[in-house]
């Protein structure tokens, strides 16, 4: 399984090669995007800033880094991905995009680009260009026929979504071993479904919609709008808002290691790692494109580790080395910040039973 990492400056690719990385993704936001459409529209599922290129001659610099920064673990060239991977585009849109992804192509040598709307997707596919597409988590693909359907529009790799269940993984890999698939390992903290998402992350005066702690009131429309007023019923309310909070401290605030070597790295996927090899899954990507080098440092280094020992020895060292490296049980044990809960064993960390909260009368 590859290590698939973020990237956003060409000083970065030499010690990521060396942490571990096999491949890099990046983002490119062109200049001009906003004087033809405004904020209403991203080129990509990140605005402009740290997460983004601007222009086709960074881009170029940053692949002539990658090519530049030495061969892999397993020996090949590191490989570079753009993204161009919001929900959809106008015709407009996708005839600027299509024409910067063959410059970026042709001067950069970019590998593959990064994708969700199908018809940009079977556009770029029926091009000249040697680039490869790859079929974005944004697109959600959470069965067979779907990845075949994104498969025949010409993507050759379907990036999964962050919710799917090893069994279910397990079940897509038999029934489309053609296609590559590609999964969450560290780092991404949204708890929707990306592609069914509507928000935004620009609104003036907030962060993030989906992680803001705002104030919840529950009321039954079917009376009016009136407030809870059976016990059970404010019961299992309390208790999912609750969860529902918790959830989010343990997306924000959740650590990797001990001392200074803490840092916030949200939600994880390492003790799944012998899982997802065993099931043939072919990468494991990092979030974080806007994050610093260290974090993205740490990250790779931490999968590579992981990886590492499943390899050469077990599955269940692997497992250990993995919570012995987050250096948080309790909070692997919680599980609010685990892609794949069913990889925990019981016997590496505690898993209580979970109250489920009052039952319905």
């Amino acid at each position: 399984m590859k290590i698939l990492a973020p990237i956003a400056a060409s000083a970065e690719a030499e010690p990521l090669v060396s942490a571990g990385a096999d491949e890099f993704y990046a983002g490119l936001f062109p200049r001009g995007w906003y004087d033809r459409w405004g904020r209403g529209a991203w080129p990509n599922r990140r605005g402009p800033g740290p997460a983004n290129l601007e222009t086709i001659d960074e881009l170029v610099a940053l692949a002539e880094a990658v090519r530049g920064a030495g061969h892999t673990a397993s020996g090949e060239r590191p490989e570079l991905y753009v993204a161009l991977n919001q929900q959809f585009y106008t015709d407009d849109q996708a005839d600027f995009l299509a024409d910067v992804a063959q410059e970026a192509a042709a001067r950069a040598g970019v590998d593959a680009f990064i994708v969700t709307d199908p018809g940009f997707a079977s556009r770029l596919a029926r091009s000249s260009m040697k680039a490869r597409i790859f079929a974005s988590t944004v697109a959600v693909a959470l069965n067979a026929d779907s990845v075949k359907f994104l498969a025949d529009l010409g993507c050759s790799r379907v990036i999964l979504s962050r919710h799917m269940h090893l069994r279910e993984l397990e079940r897509l890999r038999r029934a489309v071993p053609e296609v590559e698939l590609e999964v969450f390992l560290l780092n991404d903290n949204c708890y929707f479904e990306e592609g069914f998402c509507s928000t935004t992350h620009t609104m003036p005066g907030f962060g993030v919609y989906c992680m803001t702690p705002w104030e919840l009131r529950v009321t039954r429309d079917d009376r009016g709008g009136a407030g809870l007023t059976d016990p059970e019923e404010r019961a299992r309310w309390d208790f999912l808002i609750d969860e529902h909070r918790e959830f989010l401290r343990s997306l924000a605030h959740r650590g990797l290691g001990e001392g200074r070597a803490a840092m916030p790295l949200g939600p994880c996927g390492l003790c799944a790692i012998p899982d997802l090899i065993d099931l043939g899954i072919d990468c494991g990507k990092i979030v974080g494109r806007e994050a610093s080098l260290f974090r993205k440092l740490r990250s790779v280094q931490s999968v590579r580790h992981i990886r590492d020992v499943s390899v050469q020895t077990s599955g269940r060292d692997a497992k250990a080395a993995a919570v012995s490296l987050r250096g948080d049980p309790r909070g692997c044990s919680a599980g609010y910040s685990c892609y794949y809960r069913e990889a925990r064993e019981r016997d590496l960390i505690p898993l209580p039973g979970r109250p489920r909260g009052p039952r319905a009368g």
